[in-house]
């Protein structure tokens, strides 16, 4: 009988260890980031747990950065960025050695990371993922606390979470409406555990707390609207965009198809052509076509990600800018007109209409000037355009127009 005991705790025993061993298998299987760091001898990046990236040496974590190492780092980091646009393993790498970098940056490499985030905004989300482990693990500086706040506009999912914990850490509270409102849309549009940490944020910044309701630990994000909107009453309402019932095109499907492409995809004549039947070019400036009343967007490019101009075109008063502000007149006679302002004679007002039109006003006619949180730009602009035209016309906004300067992009030695 002892014997027989013996015998199957023997098989217990192989059949754990079996089972030991296929569970590391599996786990073998998930893929992890490992390469080497070119021109650094016995260097490699490795990712040592679970979004845990490190600069190893001789199988040792890099403490900090020398200028070399440094050199040998940006260099990679390019050479990443001109191989396979769009893989996703190499979008993987990217954001890994950006991490890396961080977390053990020197004065150089954050200006570096800071010269990223300005000179593309197609890779700000990364920057700021990256940035929020210097400042997780390292000083809080007000540069940073200003690249992180304004990456609240782009980040979306675990990035954000990552940028909102970060920025609680901070002794540095934002004041301004505008930022609260969008620290309270990125909350909206995160799952429970995001929504805590925004609503975290929220109270470190406001000092605002709720009374717990249903033993919720924090309030949900539709309290946070209701205080913006009572403690914020000329502001645009902390609301996500809601698409029109008659909208030909929706927001989510045609970013999703804007992120498949690829520059070889790029039409520029027919992004030209959809820039003037879409009447852009009644308002807008970009490069040498169109007219200067509204923003210029000759520049939009290296301002914005090609999501945040798709935003914009298919919700303009979802986020009024205050270089253009729109306004209501109403004359002494009753007559309405709401627009944008700008430069006319010494009697007279100009307002530039949704429509597209200028109207003079005399000013001794004006009865009350009021500012409108409804954006002069109209909405459905894409709804004049098929598809494949909406789509070339974000793309062709996303490229810099003959004669315009190539500001500064850093670039391989």
């Amino acid at each position: 009988m002892g014997s027989q005991k013996k015998k199957i705790l023997i098989q217990l025993l192989v059949f754990g260890l079996v089972c030991t061993g296929i569970g590391n298998f599996s786990r073998a299987e998930t893929p992890s980031i490992a390469f080497k760091i070119d021109r650094l001898e016995d260097t490699m990046l490795q990712e040592v747990a679970e979004g845990d990236f490190r600069i190893m040496v001789a199988g040792e974590p890099l403490e900090r950065l020398t200028g070399a190492e440094f050199t040998a780092l940006r260099e990679q980091e390019l050479k990443l960025q001109n191989q396979k646009p769009g893989d996703a393993e190499m979008e993987r790498k990217l954001i890994a050695l950006l991490i890396a970098m961080a977390r053990i940056a020197d004065e150089p490499t954050l200006i570096y990371l800071h010269e990223l985030f300005e000179s593309y905004p197609e890779r700000r989300d990364d920057v700021a993922e990256a940035i929020s482990w210097y400042a997780e693990e390292n000083q809080r500086r007000d540069a940073d606390w200003r690249i992180l706040v304004r990456s609240l506009n782009v980040i979306e999912g675990d990035q954000a979470k990552a940028v909102m914990r970060a920025l609680t850490r901070f002794r540095r509270r934002s004041n301004k409406a505008q930022w609260i409102r969008q620290l309270i849309l990125v909350g909206l549009e995160q799952d429970p555990e995001g929504q805590q940490i925004a609503a975290s944020l929220l109270t470190h910044w406001t000092g605002q707390t709720f009374k717990s309701e249903n033993d919720a630990a924090y309030p949900s994000m539709q309290h946070w609207q209701k205080w913006f909107t009572s403690k914020y009453p000329d502001e645009l309402p902390a609301v996500l965009p809601i698409e029109a019932d008659d909208s030909r095109w929706k927001y989510n499907e045609l970013l999703a198809v804007l992120q498949r492409q690829t520059k070889d995809t790029l039409d520029l004549k027919l992004g030209a052509q959809a820039f003037v039947k879409a009447t852009c070019i009644k308002c807008h400036r970009f490069g040498e076509l169109g007219e200067k009343v509204g923003p210029d967007l000759t520049y939009v490019s290296r301002r914005f990600q090609q999501k945040e101009v798709l935003q914009a075109t298919m919700f303009p008063s979802h986020f009024v800018s205050e270089e253009y502000p729109t306004f209501t007149i109403v004359t002494k006679s009753g007559k309405t007109f709401t627009g944008m302002m700008g430069a006319a004679g010494a009697d007279e007002i100009m307002l530039l209409t949704e429509a597209g039109k200028r109207v003079m006003i005399n000013k001794q006619e004006v009865d009350e000037i009021v500012p409108s949180k409804k954006s002069a730009m109209p909405d459905g602009l894409l709804n004049l355009l098929s598809k494949g035209e909406a789509i070339q016309l974000i793309k062709y906004l996303g490229t810099l127009p003959a004669g315009a300067s190539d500001k500064y992009r850093h670039k391989l030695p």
